[in-house]
């Protein structure tokens, strides 16, 4: 891997735009999911500048040409790791694309566009090292392989470590989703428990209002007989109580009289007696 430059030169620069401008509209409709136009930047870069560089200048790449785009530092190392890996599977040395894209071509083209050129260029210069790789794998694929094999193994080291993460990830939720399941059964079991003991309750409640409401029943009548009785009890005793007045009444008029007929006896009594003391 090349040491990162600090800067690029205008003409990769300007082979970098022309790339991203067609990268972006590539990858328009898909905004959420970088692993797809990372995949093309990290190419675009390499066929700007010639050479591979780490994320955080590729991150620093993707902020000044592509700013709306973020992925995470996983997602661009392990397309530039894929990147390694194709360069050593195709064994592509800068030479040789320099020279097919330098080729002359069987018949003028047309005037267009350069960044145009440049990337029916580049499409071409692939397209004869792909049919060279085609003839060539048959040949020699252990030795392709061979030349492949630490950008695949970095690779696969990644990973395995992904996926070692992620099965140990698995098995903490597995393991945490056997203990919530576990209390989610005791707890149901406690509350069927307590609802059978809920309705013991509000079938007791039930039976003590029944029983509250035969009581207040029968205290209210026994309340209004007792009301009846002491009004009962009032009228008897006024009427005890105006018969003792008027016999009251019937009694000192008695004595009154007897009184009258006791000095009338008193003073009939008294005029003999003086009549026989007199002479005669």
């Amino acid at each position: 891997m090349s040491r990162p430059k600090l800067s690029l030169t205008d003409d990769q620069a300007r082979s970098l735009v022309t790339q991203v401008d067609a990268i972006i509209q590539r990858h328009a409709n898909d905004t959420r999911h970088h692993r797809p136009f990372v995949h093309d930047f990290v190419r675009a870069v390499y066929h700007a500048t010639g050479s591979t560089y780490s994320a955080a200048f590729y991150r620093k790449l993707l902020a000044a040409y592509a700013p709306g785009r973020t992925p995470s530092t996983p997602t661009i190392e392990s397309e530039k790791l894929q990147l390694v890996y194709d360069l050593k599977l195709r064994a592509v040395p800068r030479e040789i694309i320099a020279r097919l894209v330098d080729a002359p071509e069987p018949a003028p083209a047309p005037p267009s566009n350069s960044g145009t050129d440049l990337a029916l260029q580049q499409l071409l210069a692939l397209q004869h090292h792909t049919i060279a790789l085609i003839n060539g794998a048959a040949a020699a694929p252990a030795a392709a392989a061979s030349s492949a094999v630490p950008g695949l193994q970095a690779h696969n080291d990644y990973l395995r470590e992904r996926l070692a993460s992620v099965e140990a990830e698995l098995a903490t939720t597995r393991s945490t989703a056997v203990r919530l399941a576990a209390s989610a059964q005791e707890a149901a079991t406690l509350a069927a428990e307590r609802g059978r003991a809920l309705e013991i309750l509000h079938k007791s409640t039930a039976e003590h209002a029944a029983a509250l409401a035969a009581m207040a029943t029968e205290l209210n009548g026994t309340r209004n007989f007792a009301m009846q009785a002491v009004d009962g009890v009032r009228g008897e005793t006024r009427a005890v109580r105006e018969r003792c007045m008027s016999l009251e009444a019937q009694l000192k008029e008695k004595d009154q009289q007897l009184e009258m007929y006791r000095r009338m006896a008193l003073s009939k009594g008294a005029a003999p007696a003086a009549t026989q003391g007199m002479p005669r």
